[in-house]
């Protein structure tokens, strides 16, 4: 999508490349977090700290499958990069409402998953 949608889309094209870059990166970090915990380097008991990455990674990566960036919905923006129109403010109290609904539910199931992910890493490791 390339145009802003209440409570769908809210951010284009380049932005979502940013957010699977950052989502990338943080899989990556989580992925080292747990290799020094088994490698020894890290003590076991602080394993539970991949919470972070985990949940950074499922946020940013669930925001750029979903076109929909949680920090621009609750700023009341929207951004689809350089144009007419591609960037700009949402002024419909409806739509703000819609967007900061949906933003909230993007936040939740990316901390459920973090924390899915977390527990599992936790006892399989």
């Amino acid at each position: 999508m390339s145009t802003y949608q209440p409570a769908s889309c809210n951010i284009g094209r380049r932005q979502r490349k940013r957010r699977l870059a950052v989502a990338g990166a943080a899989f990556a970090v989580a992925a080292g977090y747990v290799g020094a915990v088994v490698a020894g380097y890290l003590p076991e008991q602080l394993l539970i700290g991949v919470f972070v990455p985990f949940a950074v990674g499922f946020e940013w990566g669930v925001q750029a499958v979903t076109s929909f960036c949680v920090r621009l919905a609750l700023l009341n923006r929207y951004d689809f990069g350089s144009g007419d129109g591609a960037t700009g403010t949402v002024s419909d109290p409806s739509h703000r409402k819609a967007d900061h609904e949906y933003a909230a539910k993007i936040t939740v199931a990316a901390v459920a998953l973090a924390g899915a992910v977390t527990a599992s890493t936790v006892a399989v490791v």
